[in-house]
């Protein structure tokens, strides 16, 4: 019995040796200069010229792949019997063979960072690798689509925030497939275009796009004193500036510029952040949407910044997700403004169009009205009716009942009108007693039937106010016009003249 459980013993040492022996960490790469470590761990890049040596024992052949951040121009060495092929990826990627080697991997940075390196079998990396393009491509072509839809969209409502908001959109699509190597696999020689410097002129005209929408949308300029929003305004307008200034091929000063680039970008962020609560206290419309969407982008800039080990897909793609987001989130927010401001307008419109006394158009809407369905008429043919409408003896009524049921008799009036016209036609209150109906018919057989069916309606009209019964009669002057016509003016006077042959001749009568 004891020889039987020290025969398993020995058998269960020996599987755990061989799988120590077995494990990844044996059969891998480690660094060995400039310092000795891990290749999971992050890397230190100095700025200039970076030598890294590596020490591989690999059992099968594995990717090395990194990001393009902070390295540029990469280039390996090794000995002549060991052979490194390039792999064409969104990062810079080695097929390593298998065996016991070394090699050195050389490559130029701007500025003093950390890169990560991996190393993951063949199908892993061509799974995550293509997984990557098709993510980037999808969030560049919904940004070209967006872009261009919102410029579109900002060019009929002549609305410069839509401006502002499109070259956002373009200037965040442009970094991020910048930023994720997307152009390196069609252009793998063109090392400019996945250079820190296009990157970082991209990245100013970001901020500076971003803050310009939302300064304008939320109008921050009407509820903000005048060096809060000239703060929020000149901070994008700064970090515009040194997004140029860091791609200027002048270590020293485009390394400053990318430090005060980043805290010029903190800066402007947590201020306009603040300005939308604010606009939010103060009940602005959109500022809700505005707040979420500066609130996710925030917190996907602290998993990509300060938060790097917590979760792999977070610091590879919170920000891309979060932008995307973002822009659905602003875009809501535009929409919505629009929306209120077009109600807004409408309804100064209506309030300057509408008759203050009777549910209809006052002169001025009236004839704005009127010239529009003569432009129409012109263009599309068919006939006009005009209607022009006076009550009878009208100042009895108002001798008789008072003014305040002369008023109501007006209302009336106009009501029936509106119910004996079509809900293409416009009608009007000159002023006084005075309506006008036009209408654009298809046919005169149409425009005949209009004017019978209001002409009829006001013969013998008998109203009711106060439990009062009320005679009324209206003369009508019906013009119908076959050809067009660009003078209003001589059209109502026509019509007037037939209104004042139509009362005439029920005087006579």
């Amino acid at each position: 019995m004891k020889q039987g459980i020290r025969r398993y013993k020995v058998i269960f040492i020996g599987m755990l040796m061989m799988m120590f022996f077995s494990s990844p960490g044996y059969a891998d790469c480690q660094i060995i200069t400039p310092q000795a470590q891990s290749i999971q761990q992050p890397l230190d890049i100095t700025l200039g010229l970076n030598d890294i040596q590596f020490q591989c024992r690999l059992t099968a052949p594995r990717v090395l792949s990194f990001p393009l951040d902070a390295l540029q121009k990469p280039s390996v060495y090794t000995a002549h019997d060991v052979i490194i092929t390039p792999l064409a990826s969104a990062r810079a990627a080695y097929l390593l063979p298998e065996g016991v080697y070394q090699f050195t991997l050389t490559a130029e940075s701007d500025y003093i960072s950390k890169v990560s390196m991996s190393v993951s079998d063949l199908g892993a990396f061509q799974r995550d690798n293509n997984l990557h393009i098709l993510t980037i491509s999808a969030f560049g072509g919904f940004c070209f689509a967006l872009c261009i839809y919102v410029g579109i969209l900002g060019r009929s409502l002549r609305n410069a925030g839509f401006y502002a908001y499109s070259g956002y959109i373009l200037s965040a699509g442009f970094f991020f497939v910048l930023q994720e190597g997307i152009l390196r696999i069609v252009f793998p020689s063109v090392h400019w275009l996945h250079s820190h410097q296009i990157k970082a002129i991209f990245a100013g005209a970001t901020v500076f796009t971003t803050l310009r929408f939302i300064v304008l949308l939320l109008d921050l300029r009407l509820i903000l004193k005048r060096w809060e929003y000239q703060f929020i305004l000149y901070s994008g307008m700064m970090v515009l500036v040194l997004g140029f200034i860091a791609a200027l091929p002048i270590p020293p000063l485009n390394a400053l510029a990318n430090q005060v680039m980043g805290l010029t970008t903190l800066a402007g962020m947590v201020a306009v952040t603040l300005a939308t609560v604010y606009a939010l206290f103060r009940k602005i419309h959109g500022a809700g949407w505005v707040l979420i969407a500066l609130l996710v982008l925030l917190t996907a800039m602290v998993f990509r910044v300060s938060l790097p080990d917590v979760n792999e897909f977070l610091h590879r793609y919170a920000l891309i997700v979060a932008v995307t987001v973002e822009a659905l989130l602003l875009a809501i927010a535009a929409s919505e403004r629009v929306k209120r401001l077009q109600s807004d307008k409408m309804q100064a419109y209506l309030a300057a169009s509408s008759d203050p006394l009777c549910p209809v158009l006052n002169r001025r809407g009236w004839e704005e009205s009127a010239h529009k369905m003569m432009t129409t008429h012109s263009k599309e043919g068919g006939v006009l009716l005009l209607l022009f409408i006076d009550l009878d003896d009208f100042k009895q009524v108002n001798d008789t009942y008072g003014h305040r049921v002369g008023d109501q008799a007006l209302v009336i009036l106009a009501k029936i009108l509106n119910s004996q016209s079509r809900a293409q036609d416009i009608v009007g209150r000159l002023g006084g007693d005075e309506f006008v109906i036009m209408s654009h018919c298809h046919s005169r057989n149409i425009a005949e039937r209009v004017k019978q069916r209001v002409t009829q309606r006001l013969q013998d009209l008998i109203i009711k106010i106060d439990e009062q019964h009320i005679p009324l009669s209206a003369s009508v002057g019906a013009q119908i016009i076959d050809t067009p016509h660009n003078d209003l003016s001589l059209l109502l006077h026509a019509a007037d003249m037939l209104m004042y042959e139509q009362k005439h001749a029920a005087i006579s009568l």
